[in-house]
């Protein structure tokens, strides 16, 4: 196991990417590139290349992202852009930790979140977009991609429960009548300076798992975890519920995610668009336990989301009988 020291200098040098980006592009490739593996010689697979052509999975797992940008974008990123303007908050759902399960009338849900856009891509490819109502003039190709990204996105905890605190203390704000601000799922949790704890869950942790397999790239990550036994994953019941399972389960992980120590508030920083306050917390450096368990943790998590993905895409498009 890393000792302290040596994961907070891995920590360091990985610091400077931008927030919200689940799993990192590592993360998103590796099970991007587990399932091209999981679903070859399938009708899945087939139809996954007449909307993609030559984009593997992996390319297109990290597509969602990408647009999110403002160089490299191409026309197709355009056009989404300018008919879902408010695309990226679709990527999470911000229900507080404290919750045993997703609410749509919870603090934190809303009807673009996470949870909602996965079955709205689905419908979309089903050929029934009027079905839904979270995006607006989206093509099969498109709702691939946020499909697969989404699908990944769920599977990390910090992109479905959130904290949400009084001064220094966690609350659950349904039902809590007090003040309270909320850490954008671990966003504005700070540690050893700047360090988010959003980040550490993103691509910290993904590279340190990486580096633990002794791989360098997603591809090779991916071919280690196959080569693992296969982790209990299934989902039952309806497809257009599945992911409402993976998002309580990935709820009670956020708890544990949440075991932190917060030590002060800070609210010199202010909002851009409001000019008011905008606080964040500094947390005790992560314990060397914490640190395992979450690079265990994040691994499964990773490893599962590529096996349902796998699996809702069969279902989607099952072979012929």
């Amino acid at each position: 196991m890393k000792t302290l020291r040596q994961f907070v200098i891995l920590f360091l040098a990985c610091a400077t990417a931008p927030y919200v980006l689940a799993w990192g592009e590592e993360g998103h490739r590796t099970i991007g590139a587990m399932v091209d593996q999981l679903i070859a010689g399938t009708a899945a697979a087939q139809h996954v290349h007449e909307l993609l052509g030559d984009e593997t999975l992996s390319a297109a797992s990290v597509w969602a992202d990408a647009v999110k940008g403002r160089t490299n974008q191409t026309e197709e990123m355009l056009r989404f852009k300018a008919a879902n303007p408010n695309h990226s908050v679709s990527h999470y759902t911000d229900i507080p930790f404290e919750e045993s399960k997703y609410r749509d009338d919870s603090i934190g849900a809303t009807q673009t979140d996470v949870v909602h856009a996965i079955p709205a891509c689905i419908l979309i490819l089903q050929g029934k977009p009027e079905a839904q109502s979270v995006f607006k003039d989206v093509s099969p190709r498109v709702a691939l991609r946020l499909l697969i990204h989404f699908v990944e996105d769920i599977h990390q905890p910090l992109h479905v429960g959130s904290g949400y605190l009084d001064k220094t203390t966690f609350v659950d704000p349904n039902g809590f009548t007090g003040h309270f601000s909320g850490d954008l799922g671990g966003n504005r949790l700070l540690f050893g300076g700047t360090n988010g704890l959003h980040y550490y869950w993103d691509t910290t942790v993904v590279r340190a798992d990486m580096k633990q397999a002794k791989v360098q790239t997603p591809q090779q990550f991916a071919a280690y975890l196959l080569a693992a036994p296969e982790p209990i994953w299934k989902a039952s019941g309806p497809l257009l519920e599945w992911d409402r399972t993976w998002a309580d389960e990935s709820l009670v992980l956020s708890a544990m995610v949440h075991d932190v120590a917060v030590t002060d508030e800070d609210d010199s920083q202010k909002d851009d668009r409001t000019g008011q306050p905008r606080p964040d917390w500094h947390i005790k450096d992560l314990s060397p336990e914490y640190i395992a368990w979450s690079e265990k943790t994040a691994e499964e998590q990773i490893t599962k989301a590529a096996y349902r993905l796998a699996a809702m895409l069969k279902t989607l498009w099952p072979d012929e009988k």
